[in-house]
């Protein structure tokens, strides 16, 4: 019988679950990250590849032969949780295919590029430290900001004493640069 015919849950995808690799990344640009990020990207596949979906795989089988976990919708969850691997592993594959590591501290010290930690002074509040990463580094909690968030395009090529505008939801914001150094955030 023809699968189209057939209820079949590993052929249903959730859209959810594919993340376009390609989509954040702006055409003709790499995926510029810090070498630390590269590296966590690599151990991350690694895991996935090595360890996760392995383990997943054992518990498949598990509950195919007749173990422990015989109850429809376990197996059912468990193919869900592998395709979200397999589809992690992919999105992964080509992200890493398209990474390019950047040495901050090979940078220019003088201006603000890919790399930099930077300390600004808004005209309102007390002073905040951003550093500028790739796309898949980025953390807003810890101030990691992508390099191509609108403040980081913002900093980009200023100087220590510059004053940038940044358009934000809430307006246009003046930011100072008080300091610009390479190396992490403390």
């Amino acid at each position: 019988m023809n699968k189209a015919f057939v209820k079949d849950d590993d052929a249903w995808e959730d859209p959810e679950l594919i993340r376009d690799p390609h989509a954040d990344i702006p055409p003709g640009s790499r995926n510029y990250m810090t070498p630390a990020g590269a590296i966590r990207l690599r151990d991350r596949l690694h895991d996935l590849v090595n360890i996760e979906r392995p383990a997943i795989e054992e518990r498949l089988n598990d509950c195919s032969s007749g173990g422990q976990d015989e109850d429809k919708g376990k197996t059912r969850e468990l193919r869900k949780k592998r395709r979200r691997i397999d589809n992690e592993i992919d999105f992964l594959k080509v992200r890493l295919s398209q990474t390019e590591a950047v040495d901050p501290p090979s940078q220019n010290c003088e201006v603000v590029r890919f790399g930099a930690t930077v300390t600004v002074q808004p005209e309102t509040g007390p002073e905040k430290i951003y550093q500028i990463v790739g796309i898949d580094e980025t953390d807003v909690v810890k101030g990691l900001i992508s390099w191509t968030s609108p403040l980081a395009v913002a900093l980009l090529n200023a100087r220590a004493g510059d004053v940038v505008k940044v358009v934000t939801p809430g307006g246009v914001d003046e930011l100072e640069i008080m300091d610009l150094k390479y190396g992490e955030i403390e």
